[in-house]
């Protein structure tokens, strides 16, 4: 039996997860404080990650698991900043969000050690990460951090069978800040290669087939879900075409 925890499982992007999970049949278990509707089967913890709480239930969920897999889709977005006006409490937000992060991860790594189970550890992180927003200092800022946790758990857990990977999203589609876009949306859609942001149900199962075993191999590595948007130089629209180069010689 694959036991399944979501983090953060009240948000947009948790909910979709859980959802997710739970039509997979396998045993899910979702983690929020924030929790209200729960998806038939689904058991819950309504408490932050890292408390007593999470860690007693999670000790009890473990027991009959053939593997485990934990997949963290929380993470606070602070307003917007500039920064030349960021001050030191946007980016202890940011910190207190990574330490979140280490506890959650440490507890899940720790329980799943000691019930000798193997299983994986997924992060959702943003392609904010590596390619910076404007004026999202902190959230950067705090994905970079979680991106570093992802590492430094692949290198200590791997050798007892709890392999750790991040899945870096870009613009999703129903997304708030999508859709805050505007007039802005149609321009934005067209730099992504694809011709489309990433749907929400599309994110949710590839974070389902990321913590699966088929990619434990992909131990310590980021996978981005962004459309082609991060992995070009310039976009279409500005990019020179051949005959605007000329020939050489």
């Amino acid at each position: 039996m694959i036991l399944r925890v979501i983090v953060g499982a009240a948000g947009q992007l948790g909910s979709a997860i859980t959802a997710a999970s739970a039509r997979t049949g396998d045993r899910t278990l979702a983690v929020d404080p924030l929790l209200t509707e729960i998806p038939p089967g689904v058991d819950a913890v309504r408490a932050d990650a890292g408390s007593p709480a999470f860690g007693d239930r999670l000790k009890t969920a473990l027991a009959g698991a053939s593997r485990c897999e934990l997949i963290l889709a929380g993470g606070r977005v602070p307003p917007l900043v500039r920064v030349p006006d960021a001050t030191s409490h946007d980016l202890k937000a940011a910190l207190d969000d990574v330490l979140t992060t280490f506890r959650a991860l440490s507890m899940f790594a720790v329980s799943a050690r000691s019930a000798a189970i193997g299983g994986s550890i997924v992060l959702i992180s943003s392609v904010g990460a590596r390619h910076p927003h404007r004026h999202m200092i902190g959230y950067d800022a705090a994905r970079a951090g979680m991106e570093s946790l992802a590492r430094s758990f692949a290198l200590e857990y791997a050798p007892h069978g709890i392999t750790t990977r991040v899945l870096a999203v870009g613009p999703i589609a129903e997304s708030a800040t999508s859709r805050a876009d505007g007039d802005l949306a149609e321009a934005l859609i067209k730099l992504v290669p694809l011709g489309r942001y990433p749907r929400l149900d599309e994110v949710a199962e590839a974070a389902i087939t990321v913590a699966s075993a088929a990619l434990d191999c992909a131990n310590g590595h980021t996978i981005t879900l962004d459309g082609g948007l991060t992995v070009q130089l310039r976009p279409a629209d500005i990019e020179r075409a051949p005959a605007q180069i000329g020939r050489s010689g």
